[in-house]
């Protein structure tokens, strides 16, 4: 009875340890394969599956009309010394601001199919006083080059056009004007109408100068579509979201513009839209319409955006500095000197600027560069009084991405737009213009950020993060339960077996109940020791 009991509660705990250990291998590894291999791969497509621009998605709902919190910030300068400088004095300029605007952003589509997506950007600006410093009034006046002399000064350095220096008799090198006309507004040169009467000078002015009817350097941007851009809908392929494939009906730029093939390709997206899992040693392409050209943005650091894990990309000096390799046709040679380092780079502006006259309409003679000159030589950051010291933080365009969605969280863009005031080539009479130092005078400084919306920012983190937290979490603790269970399973295995009865002082037993280990002899009592029981009687 007790051997029949033995062997059944032998086979009972064999058939428990098991499934303990057949159930936790389960839960342990089928949890294992789920961390590492389900829940990646249902993130990624359920990504990849959220990425792609077409009508109905969230994410042309979200790029439509992005509610981003845009800050755009003006920073007004205003020459001090515009009589001592055409004496031949270093410029000094006087900063105001900032003057804040209220920024917004809508993408108009025109068509969208087979793949791409057809629209016009629209920018509205709105002045926040309230936002701005307590002296900015869009009243204020300030003193900046005249644009239009400049114009007049290169034609008389023209072979040919030598008569229209004495234009110059009538017009000023420097104008006042208000802060909301050199901005949004424009204003009207007093002295064009009067010089184009001029006889000879009117061919100047229609076929040279070709100006608009007010001179703002965002004249008729306010609530303007921009070009037309057609970009990739990411269907066929999310690294192709957001790529641009033509701007204007055309898959380069102008060939007036820059001079190479390489410069004339337009690369990357228009900034608003990224590629999901981006890697941090990718170069990111953006092409920036007020630049005329695609810059590139390299990965910095790993940072943190509201508890959003973000990749940082910087534009680096490179970018600014025609002698890099791909960079060569971005140099616009002239006979315009204002640096002695013009002559090391056959007469391409100096590293940290970018001369983009001959894209802009009437070619206004405009140099871009960042804040203050950042990442410009010695050279170019003294030839101005009056400036900010450098400061590669403040003054550098920064872009923190979310790497799995390419959302953006945060961008700084900065630039700083620059006048260049050029004395021309031998002008002497009617005005003598030797004595004037070239130079590029700063007319303002923008230092726009954007902020990805409250709305998208939650969506971001309850889709992606908390989902994927949830689903990590549970495999998590299946995992522990399986290994608990199979530890166990193994445990109890260990023990029906009789691995521990040594450990626990107890004498094991075989199948049939009885004691493994020989009996001692039996010795009957009474007999001496040593007496065996077959001797013989007596």
């Amino acid at each position: 009875m007790t051997s029949k009991y033995s062997r059944r509660m032998s086979c009972w705990q064999l058939i428990a340890s098991a499934v303990l250990i057949g159930l936790g291998s389960f839960l342990l590894f089928g949890s294992l394969i789920t961390h590492s291999v389900v829940v990646p791969s249902v993130v990624k497509s359920s990504i990849e599956e959220n990425s792609r621009l077409v009508n109905g998605s969230i994410l042309w709902e979200k790029w439509t009309l992005p509610e981003y919190k845009i800050r755009f910030n003006i920073y007004v300068y205003s020459m001090k010394n515009p009589d001592e400088f055409m004496n031949g004095a270093i410029p000094e300029v006087s900063e105001s601001g900032p003057y804040v605007f209220n920024k917004k952003l809508e993408n108009r589509v025109v068509e969208a199919a087979n793949g791409t997506v057809k629209y016009q950007r629209f920018l509205t600006y709105h002045f926040n006083e309230k936002e701005s410093c307590q002296t900015c009034i869009l009243g204020n006046r300030i003193w900046v080059p005249n644009m239009i002399y400049q114009k007049f000064v290169e034609a008389a350095s023209t072979e040919g056009m030598k008569a229209a220096a004495t234009t110059l008799l009538s017009q000023t090198a420097f104008l006042e004007v208000e802060v909301e006309e050199l901005l949004f507004e424009g204003y009207k040169d007093p002295f064009l109408d009067k010089v184009c009467e001029i006889p000879f000078m009117n061919f100047v002015c229609e076929a040279i100068l070709d100006v608009p009817e007010r001179i703002g350097l965002f004249f008729e941007a306010n609530n303007t579509g921009s070009k037309v851009y057609e970009i990739d809908d990411g269907t066929r392929d999310p690294a192709d979201l957001g790529k641009i494939l033509k701007f204007d009906d055309e898959p380069l730029l102008d060939e007036t513009w820059w001079s190479t093939d390489e410069s004339l390709k337009i690369r990357g997206t228009d900034g608003s839209l990224f590629h999901p899992f981006l890697t941090k040693n990718e170069k990111l392409y953006v092409y920036v319409a007020e630049l005329c050209r695609s810059i590139w943005l390299e990965f910095k650091e790993e940072v943190e955006y509201k508890g959003l894990h973000a990749y940082r990309y910087v534009v680096p000096p490179e970018v600014f500095d025609v002698t890099h390799k791909g960079n060569e046709g971005f140099c616009n040679p002239s006979e315009k000197q204002f640096f002695s380092s013009q002559n090391e780079s056959s007469g391409c502006m100096p590293k940290g600027l970018l001369e983009i006259s001959k894209c802009q309409k009437s070619q206004p003679p405009i140099t871009i560069s960042l804040p203050n000159f950042l990442y410009a030589p010695d050279e170019v950051r003294k030839s101005v009084k009056g400036l900010n010291e450098t400061d590669d933080i403040r003054d550098s365009i920064v872009v923190d991405i979310e790497p799995r969605v390419g959302a953006v969280l945060y961008a700084r863009r900065v630039s700083q737009v620059n006048i260049e005031m050029w004395k021309g080539k031998n002008l002497t009479f009617p005005v003598n213009l030797k004595k004037m130092k070239s130079s590029l005078i700063p007319a303002i400084i923008l230092h726009e950020t954007s902020e990805i919306d409250d709305d998208s920012l939650e969506t971001i983190r309850s889709q992606l993060y908390e989902t994927e937290s949830i689903a990590y979490t549970s495999c998590n603790i299946m995992m522990i339960i399986g290994a608990i269970l199979l530890l166990l399973g193994f445990l109890f295995l260990a023990f029906s077996l009789g691995l521990f009865d040594a450990l626990l002082g107890r004498r094991t037993k075989r199948a049939d109940g009885l004691s493994p280990e020989p009996l001692p002899p039996y010795i009957p009592k009474g007999e001496p020791n040593g007496f065996h029981s077959n001797h013989a009687y007596m």
